[in-house]
């Protein structure tokens, strides 16, 4: 008797088990009626693991919608869409949290920042102390923002780049994008005394490039299987290797030190010239923490820096592979460089580049002349669509296909799109661009990137036209952020007087 009941239990647990993981979710989950991706995301994820391992998840996925139509599932409660009314504008617009996606991939010193939180309601309260410093209006007019863009932009990369064309010596410019986008970035954020020096000092560049990209390769592991990783290395396994997560976390203390030392700054009650104004810090220590507290110990301290850290790693990567491949392209059509810098020399002041002479910010173009100029933005904005530095899903917890018509010639790179176009197609256009993201979670430093973008261009090429030197493979990683894959474009800089 006792053994029969034995395989009565059995059975009940294996038919309740087949229920639910393979019966249920196969062909009873409201779920089922839409395509698979492969026959086996009705009941089990293994496929999206194995396309996400094997770096081909936006491509896959891509094919897949021109194939089966907008929406795919691509595991037991995981769906891809790809349509907007119906879609994107509902998800995205619509207020729907994040998933642990964000945390287990972006979090820094085990904390939350405005990048990972989940609920919208929670991010919207923490995101209000530092969303005025970053509206246009605020950018375009900070005198800090230009005391960055002279002593970094003027000063350090122009005499750079003269140096290397009178040398006849091409520049790697990818590491020279991240480096010029993140001390500008950082200037502005924590102020002159306490900005980096990456473009100068190569020590300190390989040192935090090399610390915080080292873990790209080993960013499957931290995504998806965090838990995994922590038990193994605990037991002496290291998926993610040891040498790689010191580098990392010496990035972590890199950006600590400057918030602890802009705290200090800030508690010493020194009057502080608009250089040296920790201008994203501040509003930040204000909201969340006490800006006489004493040193290193104001509360809050590490959700703070991880929300610093969010800011200038994302101001860096994503701008600077933007940069890369918009260097790229004018470098191989020269007859866009000509038209940009045709009109960039004929900004009322000029962004001329007389060597040896330091730059004073009374000698810099205003920001809203450079952000009136349509050349510029139209070659700008094609390569954030052609080539998006944030091509992965955008995952959200949840309770027609994109129409060729909108950018006839998809995959060409023609920034008379936006210069040609009607109003109406205009605005469909930006309609369907998403460079920056869209909703509430948009992209907080999105000006800034156009800030610095812009003033970089247009004063590279009001003193230099380019061509390519050599490069590494130039087509986009295919993973959640995306830079060529080569990661290394070297181009020849030409002075032209």
């Amino acid at each position: 008797m006792e053994l029969h009941l034995y395989y009565a239990i059995l059975l009940l647990c294996a038919t309740a088990g087949l229920y639910k993981f393979i019966l249920y979710p196969a062909f009873l989950s409201p779920l089922a009626k839409v395509p698979n991706a492969h026959w086996s995301c009705s009941f089990c994820p293994i496929w999206i693991y194995w396309v996400k391992w094997t770096k081909q998840e936006n491509s896959r996925i891509y094919n897949l919608h021109m194939e089966k139509g907008p929406a795919i599932r691509l595991a037991p409660n995981l769906l891809s869409v790809n349509s907007y009314e119906d879609g994107l504008k509902r998800i995205y617009h619509g207020g729907f949290p994040k998933p642990e996606f964000y945390f287990n991939g972006f979090a820094v010193y085990g904390t939350d920042n405005l990048f990972t939180i989940k609920d919208n309601k929670t991010h919207s309260a923490h995101k209000k102390a530092l969303s005025s410093c970053f509206t246009k209006s605020f950018v375009m007019s900070s005198q800090t923002a230009r005391a960055a863009t002279r002593d970094i932009l003027f000063n350090r990369v122009l005499p750079l780049l003269h140096k290397s064309s009178t040398e006849n010596k091409a520049v790697e410019v990818m590491d020279l994008t991240y480096a010029y986008l993140l001390d500008t970035f950082v200037q502005w954020q924590f102020g002159r005394s306490i900005a980096s020096n990456l473009v100068e000092n190569e020590k300190e560049r390989r040192f935090y490039f090399d610390g915080f990209l080292g873990v790209a390769e080993y960013t499957f592991w931290q995504y998806h299987f965090p838990r995994l990783v922590a038990m193994l290395q605990k037991l002496g396994i290291h998926l993610i290797p040891k040498s790689v997560v010191d580098a990392f976390e010496g990035v972590e203390k890199w950006n600590l030190d400057k918030c602890d030392q802009a705290q200090q700054l800030l508690a010493s009650g020194k009057e502080l010239s608009p250089d040296d104004q920790p201008v994203a810090f501040e509003p930040a220590l204000k909201g969340m923490s006490q800006v006489d507290a004493k040193p290193q110990m104001y509360p809050r301290r590490l959700d703070l820096a991880s929300d610093m850290f969010s800011l200038n790693s994302g101001a860096f990567e994503t701008s600077g592979n933007t940069s890369t491949y918009l260097l790229y392209e004018l470098s191989r059509h020269p007859e866009w460089q000509s038209k940009l810098r045709e009109e960039v020399r004929g900004l009322e002041t000029p962004l001329k580049h007389t060597p040896g002479k330091l730059v004073e910010i009374e000698d810099i173009t205003n920001p809203q002349d450079i952000d009136k100029l349509p050349i510029l933005h139209a070659v700008l904005m094609e390569t954030l669509r052609l080539w998006p530095s944030v091509p992965g899903g955008q995952p959200r917890v949840v309770p027609r296909l994109v129409p060729w018509a909108v950018f006839p010639d998809p995959l060409e790179w023609k920034p008379e799109r936006w210069l040609n176009a009607s109003p109406e197609q205009l605005a469909l256009m930006r309609k369907w661009f998403w460079g920056f993201g869209s909703g509430g979670r948009m992209c907080l430093g999105m000006h800034f990137a156009y800030y610095s973008i812009k003033y970089f261009f247009a004063s590279v090429y009001s003193n230099f036209s380019t061509t390519i030197h050599d490069h590494g493979d130039m087509e986009a990683s295919d993973g959640y952020l995306a830079g060529p894959k080569g990661h290394r474009l070297e181009l020849e800089f030409h002075y032209l007087e």
